[in-house]
């Protein structure tokens, strides 16, 4: 009996590969280095229509650590601040990885501009991902809790003027690399967010403290998914936009 509760343990604290968190397909869809993509200015819709019409943007990364973004339409370039694009359902939407921050990115027939997308947004992108605000922290501290036997994955999403230019957790290698703010845990431990583990002001960490607990104390704010749990206060329901969803969140393209 006792091999098997404690097979039963171990399998609870690894697990496999298996996420704790679920993201939209579109989400993940990435538009690649050199893809082009399509905007209509009569619809303001974003596609993958390599290049058939409309006006088309071409993806390039920039030379340099930084990796931005820039995009070129015939003799425009339009240098970013985002390191991860994709097609959100007609929209095009972006994160920077040095400022923690989501966008939507929107054309003008001049110039692209960012609209930073809310917390409310950004849950709706990742449902089962608790989110941490910076302007939560108090010195850089934070904590949090981890109901025991359970996984859980946490996102510092940034809400004030503040950089982290390659900033990464310390003493973490993700399964999943694709956003350097969201990390996923298994067991307590104390999460340290550092440029190259500074410990200078110059470069201040952030960290998250992540404590057991019996009973999830936030139960009553968020319900449970797939052993996670997602906001579902009024006020969020209120004010998290639906998507528009079209027959295709945009399909990739490949070698094109």
């Amino acid at each position: 009996m006792k091999k098997v509760l404690f097979a039963a343990l171990i399998l609870a604290l690894t697990g496999g590969n298996v996420y704790a968190y679920q993201v939209d397909q579109a989400v993940l869809n990435t538009i690649k280095n050199l893809q082009i993509i399509d905007y209509n200015p009569s619809t303001k819709i974003w596609s993958r229509n390599l290049g058939l019409g409309h006006e088309v943007f071409k993806k390039h990364i920039s030379i340099g650590s930084g990796s931005y973004t820039e995009f070129t339409c015939e003799d425009k370039t339009f240098e970013l601040n985002t390191t991860y694009e994709f097609l959100y359902y007609g929209r095009l939407y972006a994160y920077s990885a040095h400022m923690l921050k989501f966008f939507e990115l929107l054309y003008d027939g001049e110039t692209i501009n960012t609209r930073e997308l809310s917390k409310e947004e950004v849950q709706q992108l990742f449902p089962d991902v608790k989110i941490l605000l910076v302007s939560e922290f108090k010195d850089d501290k934070i904590e949090v809790t981890l109901p025991i036997f359970r996984r859980r994955a946490f996102m510092i999403l940034n809400d004030t003027n503040r950089d982290f230019y390659k900033y990464q957790f310390e003493f973490y290698n993700p399964e999943n690399k694709l956003f350097n703010n969201i990390f996923e845990l298994r067991m307590p431990r104390t999460m340290v967010f550092s440029h190259f583990r500074s410990k200078n002001k110059l470069f201040p960490k952030l960290q998250v403290k992540v404590k057991p607990v019996r009973k999830d104390t936030e139960a009553e704010n968020y319900k449970e998914i797939y052993g996670n749990y997602v906001e579902t206060t009024p006020e969020v329901q209120e004010n998290t936009p639906k998507a528009q969803p079209m027959d295709d969140p945009g399909i990739d393209d490949n070698d094109f």
